[in-house]
């Protein structure tokens, strides 16, 4: 199966050159495109910086800066309507610009099969509803998801437990882009409730990426601290994937982050130092 990146931005342009390459160096040979979200007068600085580092970029024009930011699926959306549909491929990873990854898609997502979804921190919707502020609980988006169930129940006979799940790190088959760009999906809500919504609609099993893991490593409103990540990729079997981080990761001139070298070489004594020194409490 062959796979694509689609790399969501908006700013911080020498940072993506960085998320870039790092994708590179863990993904030979796949071909990235860029879905550029920021505003409409920052594209042609985006193309001159990054294009050298893609295989294409798209920007989304005519939308706001709310509407680019809660519709990441509907961007997804136009940017297969409008070229995506025609590239070649069976699989496309959705990766955020301040989404560190440090091992190669097909093995970070090994367990979603070819015609599953993949969504990160994916939560049946009962658990969390009476507590998801704003999504769920505050107006006028509580209003928003009442008129989303009424609508899908209407048009489509729905009927199922709902979900909730990010797309940071979405993995979607090319099959469900074709279904869902055929489709009339209201822009109500938003990608986190849409997206499972209507993978199910669309008879798409949901599989959890794994990605979310533990708070210290991947969190929704706090940034992770470098010498964390650098001690958990110093660890054979540590965490490889880490959100949110919005600085450059630093690279040698051979593509590899600062610690590659040494890694096998760095003892459990080592390793328990280091998570003193940073405040990191132990994986359980």
């Amino acid at each position: 199966m062959k796979r694509i990146v689609l790399f969501r931005f908006h700013k911080n342009f020498t940072v993506c050159e960085n998320r870039l390459r790092l994708l590179r160096r863990y993904n030979p040979g796949i071909e990235i495109f860029g879905l550029y979200g920021g505003a409409e007068r920052g594209f042609q600085r985006a193309q001159r910086q990054l294009s050298p580092h893609m295989d294409g970029l798209y920007c989304i024009s005519g939308k706001s800066e709310q509407w680019k930011w809660k519709n990441s699926d509907l961007a997804v959306r136009l940017w297969y309507t409008d070229c995506g549909s025609r590239i070649t491929f069976d699989i496309l990873h959705v990766i955020e610009w301040d989404l560190l990854l440090f091992e190669s898609l097909q093995k970070l997502c090994q367990n979603i099969p070819g015609d599953g979804v993949g969504l990160t921190d994916l939560t049946e919707l009962r658990y969390i509803e009476k507590t998801w502020a704003p999504w769920t609980v505050e107006e006028p988006h509580r209003t928003e998801w009442t008129r989303l169930q009424d609508y899908v129940r209407h048009e489509f006979n729905y009927n199922q437990e709902p979900y909730a799940g990010s797309p940071c790190g979405a993995v979607l088959p090319r099959t469900f882009l074709e279904k869902y760009r055929d489709i009339s999906v209201p822009e109500l809500c938003h990608d986190e409730l849409r997206l499972p919504l209507f993978s199910q609609i669309l008879g798409f099993r949901l599989y959890d990426t794994g990605f979310y893991g533990e708070e210290s490593f991947f969190s929704w409103d706090k940034e992770i601290p470098a010498a964390a990540i650098e001690v958990e990729l110093l660890k054979p079997l540590g965490r490889r994937v880490f959100h949110p981080y919005c600085g450059v990761f630093s690279l040698d001139e051979k593509g590899n982050w600062r610690g590659d070298a040494s890694r096998r070489w760095v003892s459990e004594r080592q390793v328990r130092v280091l998570r003193r020194l940073i405040r990191v409490s132990p994986r359980p």
